[in-house]
């Protein structure tokens, strides 16, 4: 299968993926609270997705991993995915209970998109190149412009007069009376 029909599977996959990665940070930041420390349920994240792929390796026969080509020809930059997770869960676990799922996400997509934009047009990484055109900038812009949007709505949340907790309280006992 080739052209749109793999984009199209592609794009639900990633769609999928990309809902499962918005619950990340809240399940991560709900474990953390039943724990000492956050780096604790980093720990456990990656423990029990390590455990999961193990497994799964192991009954498709794909276990222990085996090379193409020597270890030693293999650049610095390819041993860097499991830190890459370790920064985006432990500061998914830590900052997204403090600003919300959507600010946090947000500005995500757009390192991932400026990123992305860099690395298919210089063709980093071993990405094909794909030179930055003025839809994939307009497309870009977008989204970053979308950031902005929803970095507004956060102050304007903030900025909103809403009562504390001891007022609320307050507030509650004073209703419901002797």
């Amino acid at each position: 299968m080739q052209g749109i029909g793999l984009l199209l599977i592609a794009i639900f996959i990633g769609l999928f993926a990309g809902g499962l990665l918005g619950t990340q940070p809240s399940v991560n930041g709900y474990l953390a609270r039943h724990l000492e420390h956050p780096l604790q349920a980093t720990v456990i994240s990656f423990a029990s997705g390590t455990a999961i792929i193990l497994l799964i390796t192991m009954l498709s026969g794909n276990f222990p991993p085996r090379f193409n080509s020597p270890v030693t020809e293999m650049p610095w930059w390819a041993w860097c995915s499991g830190a890459i997770g370790v920064v985006m869960v432990t500061t998914s676990l830590i900052l997204v209970p403090r600003v919300g799922s959507l600010p946090w996400f947000a500005a995500i997509m757009c390192g991932q998109t400026a990123a992305a934009l860099a690395l298919d047009h210089y063709g980093w990484l071993g990405n094909p190149k794909a030179p930055i055109s003025s839809l994939r900038l307009l497309g870009a812009s977008l989204l970053m412009g979308g950031v902005l949007v929803i970095v507004q709505a956060k102050r304007m949340e903030h900025t909103e007069i809403t009562p504390s907790e001891p007022e609320m309280r307050a507030s509650a006992s004073q209703d419901e009376g002797p």
